[in-house]
C-alpha cells in the first residue's frame, strides 16, 4: 500500500518522497514494489532520465522517491515533501521523532505511518490514540476487509468444525462479513492461519489489527501513568531540582541498540525524580560522555552507575569527569562499574552471605509503590517502561525495550527501597546474639537477625 501511494503522488503530483521501515529490509521491499509501478508501463518508465538505482528513483523534474533505513545518519540529509513510515512499530521511537522535522521545509508537509501494533505502547500508538488532536487521519482495516467473496456455509461445514475446535471464534471475528467483491485473500487461506496459529492473540495482532495482549509486562501500564507527571504538577508539588539535592546518574552503555543516561533525584517520602534522560544510538562516546559530564556538574552529582560492559566508555568518562571538576574543592564524583549479571537479579542473604540486592526486583518496586515521578515530556522512557516485558515462559526480562530500564535501576541501586540494616549482629558468628519472640499462639522462635525490603527476595 505504501509503494502504491508513494508511487501515485511521486508520478502524478511531483512530490518528493522518503520511505523508512523499522528496517533497511522493510524499507527496500516498499522500494521494490514502488519500482515494480515505475516498470508497469514503458511510457512511465520513459519518463525517468536515469533507470532506479537501488534506493533511489528521480524524475526528469528533480523529484524523488527514496528508501532509508530508520538510523540517525539516514534520516538527517534528506529533505522530503512526504515521509512514509511503513512499520513503525518495529521502528525506534526516537528514530521516529527524529525523522518528522524532515519535512518541516516542505509548503505541503504530508507524514503517513502504517504498521501492525506489533507493541502495545509508543510513538505510533499515542498518534493513533490521538489522531484528531494532532491532524492526523486514522484508517484501519483487518483481513476480513479484504477477503474474497465466499458462501457464509462454509462455517457449518463438519470437517473444518471437527478438526478445528475453535472454528466458531473466527465466524464471530468476521462479524457476518462475507467478503468484499474486489478483496484478495481467499478464505481458506483465512481459515489456515487460524488453524496454524500459535495463539489467538497474534492472530488478532496479525490478521485482526488488534493491540497485543497486556499480560507478560514487567510493569502494570497503570503504574507506570501513576509515576507520570505534568510540569504544572512537578512546579506544584515542587519537584524540580533544588541546589544540594542527592542526584544519581545510571548508564546503560549500547553502541548497536542504545545508550541510555538516567538521571534521578531524591525527594521525600522514597520519591525519585527523574530529572533527565536522554537516549544516543550509534552516537560516539566522546559526545555521550560530554553530555553526562554537563549533568554532572548541572546537578553536582556525586556517585554514577554505569554498566561494567562499558569499560573503555567508563574508563574516559572518569577521566573527563576529573578534568571537569579539578578546580573544585568540594566536589567529587565516583564512576562505579556494576556487573550486571551479579546485580540484576542479584541472590537471597544467608547466614554466610549478604547476599546482593536484585536491581530488578528494587525497579519494579518502585513502580508497583508508586514512587518514581517522570515528566510526561520523556516520552521515550514511559513507553519503555510500559513495554518492557518478561521472555516467553520465564521469570527474566527480555532484552527489547530494556536500555531505560537498565538506566532506571541502575541509578535506583543507590536507594534500595525498603532495606533497613541489621539491628543484631548474624547468627553462626562469635557474637551470637539471639532474641525469643512468643507467636499469636503461644509458642516462641529464635531471631537472630532483624532485616526488612528487598535484600531477601528473589524476583
Amino acid at each position: 500500500m505504501v509503494g502504491a501511494v508513494g508511487f501515485a503522488r511521486w508520478l502524478l503530483k511531483t512530490k518528493s518522497i522518503v520511505v523508512m521501515g523499522g528496517s533497511m529490509t522493510q524499507s527496500q521491499a516498499v522500494y521494490n514494489y514502488f519500482v515494480g509501478h515505475c516498470f508497469a508501463h514503458h511510457s512511465i518508465h520513459e519518463h525517468l532520465p536515469k533507470e532506479p538505482t537501488m534506493h533511489e528513483s528521480v524524475t526528469d523534474v528533480g523529484n524523488y522517491f527514496k528508501a532509508v533505513a530508520a538510523s540517525p545518519k539516514q534520516i538527517r540529509g534528506p529533505h522530503p515533501d512526504d515521509l512514509m513510515i511503513d512499520e513503525a512499530c518495529e521502528a525506534k521511537d526516537e528514530i521516529i521523532m527524529s525523522a518528522l522535522p524532515m519535512v518541516s521545509s516542505s509548503p505541503n508537509p504530508l507524514v503517513v505511518m502504517t504498521s501492525t501494533f506489533h507493541k502495545i505502547f509508543g510513538y505510533f500508538q499515542e498518534t493513533w490514540d490521538n489522531a484528531d488532536a494532532l491532524g492526523y487521519i486514522r484508517l484501519s482495516w483487518d483481513i476480513f476487509d479484504v477477503c474474497a467473496m465466499f458462501n457464509p456455509d462454509i462455517w457449518d461445514d463438519p470437517k473444518y468444525n471437527a478438526e478445528i475446535p475453535d472454528f466458531q471464534e473466527l465466524k464471530e471475528l468476521a462479524g457476518g462479513r462475507v467478503g468484499d467483491p474486489e478483496g484478495w485473500v481467499r478464505i481458506d487461506v483465512i481459515i489456515q492461519a487460524w488453524r496454524e496459529k500459535p495463539t489467538k492473540d497474534w492472530f488478532l495482532v496479525e490478521y485482526m489489527g488488534t493491540r497485543p495482549s497486556a499480560s507478560g509486562l514487567v510493569n502494570k501500564p497503570e503504574d507506570v501513568d501513576a509515576c507520570t507527571i505534568t510540569h504544572e504538577y512537578q512546579l506544584e508539588n515542587n519537584l524540580a531540582y533544588k541546589k544540594g539535592a542527592t542526584v544519581v546518574i545510571g548508564i546503560d552503555w549500547g553502541w548497536s541498540g542504545m545508550t541510555s543516561v538516567v538521571a534521578l533525584m531524591a525527594h521525600v517520602d522514597d520519591v525519585k525524580v527523574q530529572l533527565e534522560n536522554e537516549n544516543f544510538s550509534q552516537i560516539p562516546a566522546a559526545d555521550i560522555i560530554a553530555y553526562i559530564v554537563s549533568i554532572v556538574v548541572k546537578y553536582e552529582v556525586r556517585t554514577i552507575y554505569a554498566d561494567s560492559s562499558g569499560k573503555f566508555e567508563n574508563d574516559a568518562l572518569r577521566t573527563a569527569i576529573n578534568e571537569a571538576l579539578k578546580d573544585s574543592r568540594d566536589h567529587a564524583c565516583v564512576v562505579e562499574e556494576v556487573v550486571f549479571s551479579v546485580h540484576k537479579f542479584g541472590k537471597p542473604r544467608t547466614d554466610a552471605d549478604d547476599g546482593v540486592m536484585s536491581m530488578f526486583g528494587n525497579y519494579k518496586a518502585y513502580f508497583e509503590r508508586r514512587k518514581l515521578r517522570i515528566l510526561n515530556t520523556h516520552k521515550v522512557a514511559i513507553w519503555q517502561h510500559k513495554r518492557y516485558h518478561y521472555q516467553k515462559k520465564s521469570d527474566k526480562p527480555d532484552k527489547e525495550d530494556d536500555h531505560i530500564p537498565d538506566a532506571t535501576m541502575l541509578a535506583l541501586k543507590h536507594w534500595p527501597l525498603g532495606k533497613t540494616v541489621p539491628s543484631i549482629p548474624k547468627g553462626n558468628s562469635k557474637n551470637d546474639q539471639k532474641i525469643k519472640v512468643v507467636t499469636d499462639r503461644g509458642t516462641t522462635r529464635d531471631f537472630s537477625t532483624l532485616t526488612g525490603g528487598l535484600m531477601d527476595e528473589r524476583f
